[in-house]
């Protein structure tokens, strides 16, 4: 059995290739339902294992992997020490928590405020009757974005797309932006461009600084 962080296998974000092709394929009216399905699973399982890390962190229950491979859920309560050992009481896989939080290091797996995004998208998939419908869930999800700034909560701070997609955040933006610069089939995916470029543009336009300093005079009252 593989134990600590070996079990942990964490899925990766998209290469700009495969979405590019997604999109010029749609562009000529094209529904590939292989190309589809794999963007959209490998979404799928994106969102979960972000929202994953989420409930082991902020709700302290670890799904145990094994048991997850097995298709058995099993969630292990911690009590929050980083060197607690988190232990399945089912299939005895075990993992300090400290080693547990350096395996989601720097690989984008925060879910910030974009929780409900990420969780849109998974009931959408599951419950999408064709492929335009999945292509629609999928447009939507990477055209989203985080809003956890609590001065400006209507305020969006970042797209989600730099969860999902390959690349830092300003290639991400660039990515999207070109992405989405073209004709599309169906006239949703228009819309949810609208939508990207009021958000993107409020993203741009957040005073940073006036944010920062309201938190250091709350810090020094």
């Amino acid at each position: 059995m593989e134990q600590g962080c070996d079990a942990l296998k964490w899925s990766p974000r998209l290469p700009k290739e495969k979405l590019r092709r997604l999109y010029l394929t749609e562009a000529k009216g094209i529904y590939d339902n292989k190309l589809i399905d794999d963007v959209g699973m490998s979404l799928y399982m994106r969102c979960r294992d972000i929202l994953t890390v989420k409930m082991a962190r902020e709700e302290k229950k670890v799904r145990c992997p094994v048991c997850d491979d097995a298709q058995k859920e099993t969630l292990i309560p911690r009590s929050g020490g980083r060197r607690e050992i988190i232990k399945c009481p089912v299939c005895g896989w075990k993992i300090v928590w400290e080693d547990y939080l350096k395996t989601v290091k720097r690989k984008q797996l925060n879910a910030g405020g974009a929780v409900k995004a990420f969780e849109t998208f998974m009931r959408n998939y599951e419950n999408a009757n064709s492929p335009k419908e999945k292509m629609l869930s999928i447009d939507r999800l990477l055209h989203e974005f985080h809003y956890s700034v609590k001065e400006q909560p209507d305020q969006p701070t970042r797209p989600v797309g730099v969860n999902l997609i390959t690349g830092n955040l300003k290639s991400v933006i660039e990515f999207l932006d070109k992405l989405t610069a073209g004709e599309f089939c169906a006239p949703e995916l228009k819309e949810t461009k609208d939508q990207w470029d009021k958000n993107l543009h409020g993203f741009e336009n957040i005073n940073w600084k006036s944010i920062v300093d309201k938190k250091r005079k709350k810090k020094d009252s």
